[in-house]
Formats: structure tokens, sequence, C-alpha cells
């Protein structure tokens, strides 16, 4: 997967085109408001992430161990919404960068499935949130596609099953 999504240029790019569409993009703003001023560091981090999570160098646990991604979220407030938005704007900087669709629709699914993980806050009506692997996360395209279509990302992930 590291090599489709062109290595390490490739995934520098996409993470960079998440970060910029974040600063830009006036619906990303509570997934804004939750990063600091400078996003240098965070956006390194993501890049090092990735860049392990798609078989490449394990940039991020060489620096900084098992990324632990629920407790490394935890000081923060991720909510349905910042969930919402994170998966939206990386969504929309897959498909502004023209990832293929058999690359780009089953990492999304799998990247949901991990964004929801995240979440910490207690919502009424909203089921807790399961460990990534605690379901095929197929099952999570439904509410995916919901989330994309709210934020206007959708058109782009075409070959998702009905």
């Amino acid at each position: 997967m590291y090599q489709s999504f062109g290595g390490a240029t490739g995934i520098r790019t996409l993470t960079d085109r998440f970060y910029d569409l974040m600063e830009l993009e006036p619906k990303y703003q509570a997934l804004r408001q939750m990063h600091g001023e400078d996003m240098t560091l965070i956006r390194e981090k993501l890049y090092e992430f990735f860049s392990g999570w798609l078989g490449g160098p394990q940039l991020f646990v060489e620096k900084y161990g098992h990324p632990q991604l629920r407790a490394r979220h935890m000081p923060f407030a991720v909510n349905v919404q910042v969930r919402n938005e994170w998966i939206a704007c990386f969504a929309q900087a897959m498909s502004e960068l023209d990832i293929d669709k058999a690359l780009a629709e089953p990492v999304l699914i799998q990247v949901f499935a991990m964004a929801d993980w995240c979440r910490n806050q207690n919502e009424d009506g909203v089921e807790p949130p399961m460990p990534p692997m605690a379901v095929d996360p197929v099952i999570r395209i439904p509410e995916l596609k919901n989330v994309l279509k709210q934020y206007g990302v959708d058109s782009y992930f075409s070959i998702f099953p009905a």
C-alpha cells in the first residue's frame, strides 16, 4: 500500500493536503480548533503514522512507540462532529489528489474505524466507539457514506457497496 500511495512523497502530499484543507475549509472548523496555532509537528506525526500504517518505514513507532491512537487522543474532546470532520477532510484530500479509488476506499473504511475509536465524548443517542477490529469495518460503510454526503465529499467514492 505504501508504494501504491506513492511512497514517502505520496504520503507527504496526502497528509499535507489534509492539513491544508483543515486550515482552508470552514466546514472543518471544529477539527481545526482542536489543533494549536502551529501544526508543523502534528503534520509530521500524521505523515510518520501513515508511512508505517500503509506498510512503509515505521517512522512514528521508531520515534514515539506504539501509536495507541485512542490514548493519544484522550487529552482532546473528540466527539462525533470532530470524527466526521476528520474523515471528511481525509476523504476530500484523497479525492483531490485523485488517489485510485480501488486503494482509497478500503483505506478510508479502515481510517473511519480508527477515527471512530478515537471518540472520547459521551453523546446522547450515540453508541460508544468500538475498537477498529471489533467488527468487520464494512458494516460501517452506510454511516461513512452519510458522513461523506453531509460534507459534500461523497461523489468521488463511487464503488462502495450499495
